[in-house]
């Protein structure tokens, strides 16, 4: 599972999720997929997607604003 080497490196962090996307991690919680409960199958995904986005570069690249449409002033 992909977690920091040093578990005393490890920082605690709440999330609010849509339930639907909780009922899944709890699924693959289920299944012992990622992790046994929902929080380890989370974390297991948050830390694969940001050394992913680290990898990627995501963090150098510019992300340009939105322009106004038509009917917006």
């Amino acid at each position: 599972m992909a977690r920091p080497e040093n578990r005393s490196d490890a920082r605690p962090l709440s999330l609010t999720l849509p339930t639907e996307t909780f009922n899944y991690l709890v699924l693959l919680a289920t299944l012992g997929k990622l992790g046994r409960t929902e929080n380890e199958v989370a974390t297991h995904i948050l830390v694969r997607e940001a050394y992913a986005m680290i990898e990627r570069g995501f963090h150098e690249k510019r992300i340009p604003s939105a322009e106004p449409r038509g009917d917006e002033p």
